[in-house]
């Protein structure tokens, strides 16, 4: 069953409606954020005070 206004990719239909997905959505949105600002994070850090020693 498809409805014009369903936001669900075809293959997904099967496993979420329109709220669900939108729900989705903003969890793994959230998830690649605070993923993004942790990475910058320990890289500002490790450039300020790096935790590993030199190589030679």
């Amino acid at each position: 069953m498809y409805d014009q206004d369903d936001l669900v990719p075809p293959k997904w239909r099967s496993l979420f409606n329109n709220q669900d997905w939108l729900m989705h959505d903003i969890a793994v949105k959230s998830f690649f954020g605070f993923v993004a600002i942790a990475v910058v994070a320990h890289l500002l850090v490790f450039l300020w005070k790096p935790w590993l020693p030199p190589q030679i």
